[in-house]
């Protein structure tokens, strides 16, 4: 199978200035999730065959903006074990995010990009 995009994060350290560019560009839709880490969850409005939706990451002062993407995977296990020999980086190793959710695990691309995994 192959391993589409499924989320996407864009850290901030202002969301609303985000909500109010990201919304005015592309006429997204927000709804707040009252989470802490990522408390507005991102709907672009994409067709079904294409429907990635995204959430803002808050970040503490001076940390820089980025954005980072998933990737659903039929066995994350064995696509975290390609990272390394690949020349990333794992971040964030296999972890659970609890009842109904999935096991996610983060990593570095060799040139820095982080992109995050998810099981499918």
């Amino acid at each position: 199978m192959p391993s589409p995009l499924v989320f996407f994060l864009i850290a901030t350290a202002d969301t609303e200035k985000s909500r109010a560019f990201y919304g005015g560009l592309f006429d997204w839709d927000f709804a707040d999730t009252g989470a802490a880490v990522t408390p507005i969850s991102i709907d672009p409005k994409g067709p079904a065959d294409f429907d990635a939706q995204g959430s803002f990451q808050v970040l503490p002062e001076g940390a820089p903006p980025y954005v980072s993407v998933f990737f659903r995977v039929d066995d994350l296990w064995a696509t975290v074990s390609k990272v390394e020999p690949l020349g990333g980086t794992v971040v964030v190793p296999i972890t659970h995010l609890g009842e109904g959710r999935p096991h996610i695990a983060i990593i570095r691309s060799p040139e820095g990009h982080p992109i995050g995994i998810v099981q499918a």
